[in-house]
């Protein structure tokens, strides 16, 4: 018996009229994000910026360039993290995190290495730019978490293989560990 076949019935309608939501940033799996930033001396964090840029403008037909928020990470890293917590106040679901502590612990650790590298000796330089360096993996690790929750997929399950260019990108990363660990051996001796 349909609805003109009697009027007491509740209408049947389709409620999912909502279109789905295009991503607007880049899921990746925590534990691929911390092996490609580290094993490509940083590269992949360039790809990973551009990426969210570009997902970002995409998603909301805002008028930015992606290269030039790469080119310049330490005043645009920032503005990625409190655009990351208001879409997160705008969700349903509560996240707990602290995004203006972080975004302010990003800026210091990207300003820090090129104060440090005028005031020590190049090896103590190099030891304290290299414990900024995992500072600011850690943080960025923190991000991705945030981004991953926004996008409904805490784990980065979408995003937690190795590809054929992760591969690729691997390999000339520890090319580039290689040239590292020969240059201080000559240079210790």
């Amino acid at each position: 018996m349909s609805v003109a076949e009697n009027p007491y019935a509740t209408p049947h309608s389709l409620l999912s009229w909502m279109p789905a939501r295009e991503p607007m940033f880049l899921v990746v799996a925590p534990r691929k994000f911390l092996l490609m930033v580290v094993l490509t001396l940083g590269g992949y964090f360039a790809y990973w910026l551009y990426r969210q840029w570009a997902l970002y403008r995409q998603a909301t037909g805002k008028r930015l360039w992606p290269w030039v928020r790469v080119l310049f990470p330490a005043c645009y890293f920032c503005s990625l993290i409190l655009r990351v917590m208001r879409e997160l106040e705008q969700g349903e679901s509560a996240y707990q995190w602290w995004p203006r502590c972080l975004a302010v612990a990003v800026f210091l650790g990207g300003c820090l290495p090129f104060t440090v590298l005028w005031l020590l000796s190049p090896f103590a330089a190099l030891a304290v730019v290299a414990c900024i360096s995992v500072l600011q993996v850690a943080l960025a690790l923190q991000v991705q978490c945030a981004i991953n929750h926004l996008e409904h997929d805490p784990g980065g399950e979408r995003n937690a293989r190795l590809t054929g260019a992760n591969w690729v990108w691997l390999m000339v990363g520890l090319m580039g560990w290689g040239a590292i660990f020969i240059w201080l051996k000559y240079v210790i001796t």
